[in-house]
Formats: C-alpha cells, structure tokens, sequence
C-alpha cells in the first residue's frame, strides 16, 4: 500500500497565465505528481475528458471559462473529483456565495510549497489506492477549507 500521504498524484492546473502554469507545474512535478497544464478553462476541460486525474487545480480568473465555470463543470461529470481554486483574491471571495460548493479548497496565491502539498494530500488521501473515479469509495462532501496565505518559498507559486 502506498503512504497515501506522499503518494504522487495525477494533477491537472488550469491558468491562463504563463509563468504560474510553469512555476506550479515545476513544484508539483518536484513533489513527484504527475502534471497536466492547459491555459484556459475549456483546454482544461478538453484534456480532463481525455485523461484521468485525482485533482484539478484552477485559476480564478480567466478570460472565457472562470475558474467557478470550470469547478461547475468539473463537478457537473465528475462529482467526486476535488478541485482547489487557486487565487490572488482569496481573501475577497464571501463565505456564503454559492459558488462555494463547487469547490473543495481555496488556496491563496502566492502558495507555499507545504501548503500546496497539504492541500493535495488531504483531498486525495481517501483514494491514493484506489481506481480512478468508478473505483473510488463514495467520500462525503467536506466543506470547503481556505488555505492562509504563506510567504512564498524559493521556487513557489
């Protein structure tokens, strides 16, 4: 069995800006995960219906698709799927807007690296062994968490 709280990952980011697709895609891969990076909400989409993953990480804003269109949409095929929204502007989002459940996290930009990795480990944990998504055992909504912003380490987000 594997220590479900290092195991690597499959993980899809979706932002539209270049640098913090790279940087986070650069972290991730260093922790052992396996990444998939698209720049906008409807490549990510594309590429989430061509490949597996046990998470999806998104920007908040983006031209065309948002980062809530995406989680609505994530969540609209695959329930069960966590996806954290990544934001500078954490802090501005209200606790009862309804967009809210479409998430499992909100993780505030810049991201340290443990925090990144917390947030990773805790929504997968209870699958690290299992199939993708039809294998997966029924997991009952959390609400969601918000991850306080860190002083970014060298080479974070």
């Amino acid at each position: 069995m594997t220590d479900s709280v290092s195991a690597p990952r499959r993980l899809l980011i979706i932002d539209d800006d270049p640098a913090c697709r790279t940087s986070f895609g650069c972290l991730l891969r260093k922790f052992g995960h396996t990444v998939d990076v698209a720049e906008s909400g409807s490549a990510g989409l594309a590429l989430l219906l061509q490949k597996p993953v046990d998470l999806v990480m998104t920007d908040l804003g983006m031209p065309g698709l948002t980062g809530w269109d995406v989680a609505r949409l994530v969540k609209a095929v695959h329930p069960r799927l966590p996806v954290v929204l990544v934001t500078g502007s954490a802090q501005t989002i209200p606790p009862d807007q309804p967009e809210r459940t479409w998430v499992d996290a909100i993780l505030a930009k810049p991201c340290g690296a443990a925090a990144v990795q917390t947030v990773i480990s805790d929504l997968t944990r209870d699958f690290a062994d299992a199939e993708w998504y039809g294998g997966r055992r029924s997991l009952e909504r959390k609400p969601v968490r918000e991850w306080p912003m860190s002083a970014p380490l060298a080479g974070d987000v």
